[in-house]
């Protein structure tokens, strides 16, 4: 079983979101350069073609980052409401939220929980507005694996 910790949770979500904000940055700076350079030697047409290419590549990064934003959005949602469990368990648990860890990156029905107090399950209500926290006890617990943020 795999378990992702707090600080997991909280930067795997924006590192790639920078990621990408970076590669759609380097590519219209590259862009505006050839193009810059083709207006002024039109005689070299090597600058218009590179421009072209680029402005493909650019077209299509665009694209394919339109078509992932509904699920980066979803993905950002959901890494966001684990969080904040993660945050109101730590404060019923009277512990910091970095000693915490837990078994998916979203909430879902089958939610643990890793704490320096021992390992919980976490049961919502019919309308996920509310938890309860339910001691348990871990059958082959030494095959836990803790992902932890870099």
């Amino acid at each position: 079983m795999t378990f992702y910790t707090y600080d997991y949770l909280h930067q795997s979500q924006s590192n790639w979101q920078y990621g990408r904000i970076a590669v759609l940055s380097v590519l219209a700076v590259i862009f505006i350069l050839f193009l810059i350079h083709y207006l002024r030697n039109r005689m070299d047409i090597k600058y218009k073609d590179l421009s072209i290419i680029v402005a493909t590549l650019l077209l299509l990064v665009l694209a394919l980052q339109y078509n992932d934003f509904n699920s980066i959005q979803s993905s950002s949602k959901q890494t966001g409401q684990i969080t904040q469990t993660v945050k109101q368990v730590a404060n019923r648990l009277h512990v910091q939220p970095k000693t915490i860890s837990v078994n998916s990156t979203n909430v879902n029905a089958n939610l643990m929980v890793k704490t320096p107090r021992g390992y919980f399950r976490v049961d919502y209500n019919s309308d996920g507005s509310a938890f309860v926290l339910e001691k348990v006890e871990l059958d082959g617990a030494s095959k836990i694996k803790v992902e932890e943020a870099q």
